[in-house]
């Protein structure tokens, strides 16, 4: 069995949808199948997540709970005047988002086949707040954009049987980048021990990320039964204020595309054009700025080097340990790199080795620099910190002068070519 975040990659499950039109509109009995459930919590942004609502298609049955009324109250004010099946629910002040879908909503889950959760969000202050509405905008435009986006969601689980359930992407910003991270923070053992409660068919691995990273979905009502069948209650949740971190309700959020995988579906996410478009400008950007920094601090240039590095990571400390004395061949950016690595596990090399001394600095961060000549009676491990081509020649190099024992830590598919 693979694990889901391969799988959405390998099978591209990926969807870019439009929200301007659709080539089908799904029937009115379809609609009405479907729920669009929704947990409100701060007033103040009530009018703000109302836009999206106003969108939504009339047929479609909108729930809304929140433990505050005036909440509600506030929902009711731009939203009563809609012609729209809405129903408003209180619900307990425990368990935010989470106990809204399965405590407040399982009495009316068996009504519909297909379940579209979201929830409102806040920022913890100014510092966050860009990234937050950004964060705001992916959960709700990348779920309820328009009418024709829901159209054109409800159609792809009627082409795609073999999908279960959609997701937003991963959240980006200026200081929210679990995109770019394995994004289980303390999550991963509460997550496997409610997968275990459930008796999940899945792979959960640590090493492979989550698709989920909070409890908002598009999803077949199929997928949920399991979760739901637990018989959630209020009081399985913690009490406010809740923590940070490591809670059920941080469980709950990263196990969804495996309840999935274990109802037998897959797994994808789902995005507007225009938030794609956003997503990949300001990837490019940031990605270019940040092999920028790596280039000049570590010597990496290119994805390959970064993959290679992390391979190799315990190969290269295993053959230092083993060599009471060894060099590192080549004083460039990329023996800088693995000086760093060394030095971060408080191993230290007896020096620089370059073929020719000319012109040549005496040391490079307090480590003094040899030629091969210095060191060619030494009985010594030498760690080749070159990229292809040139690591070629200097393989020659150490054969012409019988120095058979080296350790290559880049190969050919990490040229900087």
């Amino acid at each position: 069995m693979k694990n889901v975040y391969d799988i959405r990659k390998e099978k591209q499950l990926q969807f870019v949808l439009s929200t301007e039109h659709s080539l089908t509109v799904p029937s009115h009995k379809k609609l009405q199948s479907a729920a669009v459930v929704v947990n409100l919590f701060y007033t103040e942004k009530v009018k703000c997540y109302c836009q999206y609502l106003d969108r939504l298609p009339e047929d479609i049955v909108l729930y809304i709970f929140s433990s505050k009324e005036e909440t509600l109250l506030e929902a009711k004010k731009y939203l009563n005047n809609k012609n729209k099946n809405i129903i408003y629910l209180n619900k307990e002040n425990r368990g935010r988002d989470v106990s809204a879908l399965l405590v407040a909503f399982q009495p009316y889950l068996d009504k519909y086949k297909t379940i579209c959760f979201i929830h409102d969000k806040k920022e913890h202050g100014p510092r966050d707040k860009t990234d937050v509405d950004k964060w705001n905008e992916n959960l709700w435009g990348n779920m309820i954009a328009s009418s024709h986006y829901v159209y054109n969601v409800l159609n792809i689980f009627e082409t795609c049987p073999e999908l279960g359930i959609l997701f937003p992407p991963e959240p980006i910003g200026e200081n929210k980048m679990e995109w770019f991270h394995y994004s289980w923070d303390e999550n991963y053992n509460n997550c496997r021990k409610l997968a275990d409660k459930m008796y999940l068919t899945a792979d959960i691995r640590k090493e492979k990320p989550p698709i989920a990273l909070g409890s908002v979905f598009w999803a077949r009502k199929e997928v949920l039964i399991k979760l739901f069948n637990i018989g959630w209650k209020y009081e399985d949740f913690s009490p406010e204020p809740m923590p940070l971190d490591s809670t059920i309700s941080h469980a709950v959020e990263r196990i969804f595309s495996y309840i999935a995988q274990d109802a037998g579906y897959e797994a994808g996410t789902v995005m507007t054009e225009k938030y794609a478009a956003w997503q990949l400008l300001f990837l490019q950007d940031n990605v270019r700025m940040m092999f920028s920094e790596l280039s000049e601090r570590m010597g990496v240039d290119n994805i390959n080097q970064i993959r290679m590095l992390h391979i190799q990571t315990k190969a290269i400390l295993n053959y230092a340990k083993a060599h009471r004395i060894f060099f590192l061949y080549g004083a460039g950016k990329c023996g800088l790199a693995v000086l760093k690595l060394l030095r971060e596990n408080k191993i230290e090399p007896n020096g620089f080795v370059v073929t020719d001394d000319t012109n040549c600095k005496d040391s490079i961060e307090g480590i003094k620099i040899y030629s091969l000549d210095d060191i060619k009676t030494k009985k010594c491990g030498i760690i080749l910190t070159t990229y292809y081509p040139l690591q070629e020649e200097m393989m020659g190099t150490l054969e012409n002068y019988g120095m058979d024992d080296f350790f290559l830590v880049f190969d050919k598919k990490c040229s900087k070519c």
